[in-house]
């Protein structure tokens, strides 16, 4: 009877202890605390537009596409938000790409030493010509991300709001910065973007390095010169990143501040404590 009740106990044992084994290779694995927000994206026979937070990721106009972005930079707390169009290519011909129409756009979270694929996916959205498929197409993908990459702008940045009045003060502080530039001196230079190369390097979690920069600051000196040449006329004033990034550009979205050999800045700003800078 004892060997009965013996067998019993143990097979009893057994079985919650299976139970709870079960039960913990079903838990649900923790987000990750730490990584690279990535997208990767496609397009074949197709227009194919995505911006993140109001940033542009890609925009293709009569070509195929393939590609991918780190988007640390741009990911705000709360709310994210990518936007993909998908449009109607004109074609010259009527020949079929070999792959047909359609597009995709993924979002991941990347570690270090990981090929982008191999990231935990977030989102995935994926669009393929069908009988009833209608262009253009727009869609919305919302998400809340599980941790922020490490960033001082976002905790000290102002909400933008264009007036004639910042209008005025963010094109006399790019005025002042162009001159900077066109001066060929590092100290005169620096200060404008000494925030940006601090913040950004900390988002990608690289150690900051001063004679790094001075050194890429120094390179880009000699090659361009005093070359560097604002465009003031018909200037589009934007915002993107819950309006915590102003932009300046021209009419049809390119760069204001030009020089030779194609050398261009864009021109994404900041303002903290009332003041502005270089933010991205």
């Amino acid at each position: 009877m004892k060997n009965i009740l013996l067998s019993a106990v143990l097979l009893f044992g057994l079985s919650v202890s299976s139970l709870l084994f079960a039960e913990e290779d079903t838990a649900p694995e923790k987000p990750p605390s730490s990584g690279y927000y990535i997208i990767l994206y496609k397009g074949y026979s197709i227009n194919l537009d995505v911006t993140y937070n109001g940033y542009t990721v890609t925009s293709s106009k009569g070509s195929d596409i393939s590609g991918q972005a780190d988007v640390n930079f741009w990911t705000v707390p709360g709310k994210n938000e990518i936007k993909i169009k998908i449009s109607a290519r004109k074609s010259k011909d009527n020949k079929e790409d070999s792959f047909g129409k359609k597009a995709s756009v993924r979002l991941l979270i990347g570690q270090q030493g990981q090929f982008p694929d191999e990231g935990e996916e977030v989102s995935n959205f994926e669009w393929e010509e069908k009988e009833d498929s209608t262009l253009p197409l727009e869609k919305t993908i919302e998400f809340t991300p599980p941790f922020l990459p490490p960033s001082n702008l976002w905790k000290s940045a102002e909400k933008i709001e264009w007036n004639s009045d910042t209008q005025k003060s963010a094109l006399e502080f790019v005025d002042s910065f162009s001159k900077a530039l066109n001066s060929k001196d590092f100290k005169q230079i620096y200060p404008f973007i000494e925030f940006r190369a601090k913040d950004t390097s900390e988002t990608r979690y690289f150690p900051y390095k001063p004679e790094e920069e001075k050194k890429a600051l120094e390179g880009m000196i000699k090659a361009i010169g005093s070359t560097w040449k604002l465009e003031k006329k018909n200037v589009k004033f934007g915002t993107i990143c819950n309006g915590m990034i102003g932009t300046l550009t021209t009419a049809k979205g390119d760069p204001i501040l030009t020089a030779k050999k194609g050398a261009a800045l864009p021109l994404n700003l900041g303002k903290i404590a009332g003041k502005w800078m270089i933010a991205r």
